[in-house]
């Protein structure tokens, strides 16, 4: 792994980018086959203590038990890990109802849809409803049905989470990728109408639309992106800082890949990453899983997008996102987005003065002034996951 992409921890694991050394033995203990995901399962199991496992670990039981029951592993624990993917199994058959559900009036007047993350993972690569634990469903409608999209929630009482309906204005739509929202019995929807942070500009995601599959949930037509810009979608989430080191999205990259190898269009993920400036991104996630789990990628696609040239405002942007911690590493990566989101020529000084009216928008804030105060605060709900 190149030096710029090597993972980085602290002795404490207060946050980081990369997987730690103990959920690194988890994803090959759950991901490899044969003496490889024995060995690591036997030195994981020694080495955590199950009562004390953080969240992204325990995401990753159900898969651990899938493999360790492939293997003819006996151990005392399978039945707590049984128990997890029953848990996942039932909670994801709610999620797949309501999702459903919402495609069936959204397709009812005329809402295009496209699945994204959780649901659309499972219904073409992990294939298996308790392998892969979802919270929420993510659904991506055409930006300029956004605006109808919402409405529609609200009228059948979802709302959006921790902010009015005012705040769906142009300007929003405009620097925002999506909203989450609730509905009253617990559902969680994240609504996007960009498929990506990074790329909330016109016409980003055409390439997503004009390169979907169809598919049906429960009888409801619908349609996911492809395997290619699947694993693109994945690996651009997978390098970012977090206060708990994110890598389920190491899961969900080798499951595209073990399931889909054939369909990848290699000259198509590197053109649309070169295009979205996520060459880095999608390079550093890439390199990562063929190191940790011989994960298979051509090896001249790792050697074409090193030679590819990367600005160093798309460098400093790219360890911004993958080192900065606490309210300098928020405030900086809502630069970077503020800067793509604009696709701005202003001045220096401009782009600057300008940059607080921007996270006043994004934030739906009344005045100006509650800038800081929120982004402190934003800061404090981030280190309570520590």
């Amino acid at each position: 792994m190149n030096k710029e992409h090597r993972p980085i921890h602290t002795a404490a694991n207060q946050g980081g980018c990369w997987p730690t050394r103990e959920q690194e033995l988890l994803l090959r203990a759950a991901l490899l086959r044969g003496s490889a995901a024995i060995a690591a399962w036997r030195e994981w199991e020694s080495s955590v203590d199950l009562d004390q496992l953080d969240q992204g670990s325990q995401r990753l039981l159900p898969l651990l038990y899938h493999n360790l029951r492939e293997h003819g592993v006996e151990t005392p624990l399978m039945g707590r890990f049984k128990g997890v993917y029953r848990a996942a199994w039932y909670k994801n058959q709610t999620t797949f109802q309501a999702t459903a559900a919402l495609l069936a009036v959204f397709h009812d007047v005329g809402i295009q849809t496209l699945l994204l993350k959780g649901v659309a993972l499972v219904l073409f690569h992990y294939k298996d409803h308790g392998l892969r634990p979802m919270n929420d469903l993510d659904i991506l409608v055409r930006p300029e049905q956004a605006s109808a999209a919402i409405e529609l929630l609200v009228e059948l009482g979802w709302s959006p989470k921790q902010k009015s309906q005012r705040v769906f204005t142009d300007k929003y739509f405009s620097f925002r990728h999506g909203h989450e929202f609730r509905d009253g019995i617990g559902h969680q929807l994240d609504l996007h109408w960009h498929a990506l942070l990074e790329c909330c500009y016109p016409g980003a995601d055409d390439d997503f639309w004009d390169g979907a599959v169809s598919t049906e949930l429960h009888g409801v037509s619908t349609c996911a992106l492809n395997p290619t810009d699947q694993l693109l979608h994945v690996c651009a989430h997978g390098a970012e800082w977090s206060f708990l080191p994110p890598f389920r999205w190491v899961a969900d990259a080798m499951m595209i890949l073990n399931t889909s190898q054939s369909e990848i269009d290699w000259d198509r993920l590197l053109a649309q990453a070169q295009k979205r400036r996520l060459i880095l991104q999608v390079e550093g996630a890439l390199s990562y899983l063929q190191d940790l789990l011989n994960a298979p990628i051509p090896p001249t696609v790792l050697q074409s997008m090193r030679s590819m040239p990367v600005s160093g405002i798309e460098r400093i942007e790219y360890q911004t996102r993958t080192r900065l911690s606490g309210l300098t590493g928020v405030t900086a990566r809502n630069f970077f987005c503020y800067l793509r989101a604009s696709q701005s020529r202003k001045s220096t000084v401009q782009t600057l003065v300008d940059f607080p009216r921007f996270l006043q928008h994004v934030w739906a804030l009344d005045h100006l002034w509650q800038v800081p105060l929120y982004a402190v605060s934003k800061v404090g709900k981030r280190a309570k996951v520590r």
